[in-house]
């Protein structure tokens, strides 16, 4: 059974905040570097949503996008939600 992907507002927010932050600072084919590498990841999770590493929360696991970036998502019995795009420069993770 293929499970159903859910976005969360928050995860579009982030995604759409690097992508104008990487727009801005470097150029438009940098950002869509960055959208194609997300799309990328995305799909991998779908495909196989045990590569990510379990969080410190049992039911959210993550993904490496970019050195600067995680991708935090859960998976339940019909969904994979994806929670947050988080930069891993800050200084404390949300999961």
């Amino acid at each position: 059974m293929e499970r159903k992907v859910v976005v969360t507002k928050r995860f579009q927010k982030n995604t759409l905040n690097t992508y104008t932050w990487l727009l801005k600072k470097f150029s438009a084919a940098v950002a869509f570097n960055f959208l194609n590498k997300l799309q990328q990841r995305v799909e991998l999770i779908i495909q196989n949503p045990e590569t990510g590493k379990p969080s410190a929360r049992a039911d959210v696991r993550s993904l490496i996008l970019h050195p600067h970036n995680r991708i935090y998502y859960r998976i339940t019995e019909h969904a994979i939600e994806l929670l947050c795009l988080f930069d891993m420069r800050k200084k404390k993770e949300p999961y």
